[in-house]
């Protein structure tokens, strides 16, 4: 193995147990969503992931260099090629596949739990709304929704 396509696997195994470390937050995410979300809680697990996040961003485009620098394209159809002239890279490029589609499939999961809660709390708070008598509420676009006028009372005295 000549000293490029050692690079190159010595970066996507890298980037196998950044990803690795990247599940393992979704999973604690995950974890904080069902126990109920505390703000300071997901703050933490956020900054984490983001972190991860830049330094996957970075790898990645340390990789495509590298690709690009051995005569193949860039991400997916480059890594193919690589392998395909370099079946030594076939162990690892799998691994990176498995746990992109880990990771990939955990976050979607939080994704539809986060909406969830967007859901719940947005209904509630109409709720709370109409009944404190407030006036109009808007959709995203602007536009006034139907039933939330604030109703007029006639109040009757003596």
């Amino acid at each position: 193995m000549n000293a490029s396509i050692a690079a190159l696997q010595s970066c996507l195994e890298h980037e196998v147990s950044q990803m690795e470390t990247f599940v393992q937050l979704l999973q604690e995410e995950a974890k904080v969503l069902e126990d109920g979300a505390t703000e300071d809680a997901l703050a933490g697990t956020t900054a984490r992931k983001n972190q991860i996040a830049d330094t996957l961003t970075e790898l990645a485009t340390q990789r495509n260099a590298m690709l690009k620098s051995l005569g193949f394209e860039s991400d997916g159809p480059g890594l193919s090629a690589a392998v395909a002239a370099h079946p030594s890279l076939a162990q690892i490029r799998q691994q990176l596949l498995d746990i992109t589609a880990k990771a990939r499939s955990q976050n979607e999961a939080n994704g539809r739990i986060i909406e969830v809660f967007l859901e719940h709390n947005q209904r509630a708070l109409e709720t709370l709304r109409r009944l404190a008598g407030i006036g109009d509420l808007y959709d995203a676009s602007g536009r006034t929704r139907p039933g939330n006028k604030t109703a007029s009372r006639n109040i009757k005295v003596g």
